[in-house]
């Protein structure tokens, strides 16, 4: 078992000068999935996957055997899954999937995806872990009723720990435009805590100009998210005009229908 490993290293090795590498970015405690598919294989071909941590830990080991098929190769970190699929018969081949959970900055490396069959090319991926975002209520998409007078948008950052959050490089945008913390209706507070920082967002006397795309962005968009806003007045008001036209066609509709009722009688 020793001397295989030891081949299996030895030939990964010269693999990685390839140019086959993805460049994939993740954030801090969030999960990443690298998928690998290779195909013209046989049936019963072994798919390993292995890891090449960006700083070299045990006894000068560079790459650390995570799975081959469904099998762990390791018990030192269960914070790793392969979804293994194995032989696809129509499309032949095969396909492994792995993910990380709660990503932290040690994970920091190159993943490997390589077949026991020498003809095959791996599938590389270089990992970085970001510093994480989060906004509440939440990111995506927010519809704000008629009678709703405000809404606090809050972005919260988390820096890596070889980092030191800088809650100033934490900005509000509205549709592309900055959002001036001395804007009346906008109040913006900072409030930095263990190598993390929150940005809250207090929009009062909401309007149809508070609608639209606000994003969050960290040191010069190394990091951003954003929350589209949608205010229901402008829906209803649709609503109703389609409501109207609807109904005045009924009307018309029904005065035509007695009219021809009455001139066949």
């Amino acid at each position: 078992m020793t001397i295989q490993l030891f081949l299996l290293i030895i030939t990964i090795t010269g693999i990685v000068s390839s140019s086959n590498i993805r460049y994939i970015s993740g954030e801090l405690d969030s999960a990443i999935s690298f998928r690998c598919e290779i195909a013209q294989l046989p049936f019963n071909a072994v798919i390993t996957w292995v890891y090449r941590p960006k700083i070299p830990t045990v006894n000068g080991i560079k790459w650390l055997p995570l799975y081959a098929n469904a099998r762990r190769l390791t018990q030192n970190n269960r914070r790793f899954i392969v979804d293994y699929s194995g032989y696809n018969v129509q499309t032949h081949t095969h396909l492994s999937i792995l993910t990380i959970n709660q990503l932290n900055l040690s994970d920091e490396g190159i993943y490997m995806c390589k077949s026991n069959q020498h003809q095959s090319i791996a599938n590389i991926y270089n990992l970085t872990v970001t510093a994480s975002m989060k906004i509440f209520p939440n990111d995506g998409i927010i519809e704000l009723n008629p009678y709703q007078r405000s809404i606090n948008l809050s972005c919260t950052v988390r820096e890596l720990s070889t980092n030191i959050i800088d809650p100033l490089k934490i900005k509000w945008y509205h549709n592309k435009h900055h959002i001036n913390q001395h804007k009346t209706s906008h109040l913006i507070n900072k409030y930095p805590h263990n190598n993390q920082a929150t940005l809250i967002l207090n929009i009062h006397n909401l309007s149809l100009n508070d609608s639209g795309l606000f994003e969050c962005i960290y040191n010069n968009d190394i990091i951003g998210k954003g929350v589209q806003i949608f205010y229901t007045s402008s829906v209803l008001g649709y609503s109703k005009s389609i409501s109207r036209k609807l109904i005045s066609s009924s009307w018309i509709l029904l005065v035509y229908n007695m009219i021809i009722i009455f001139i066949t009688t």
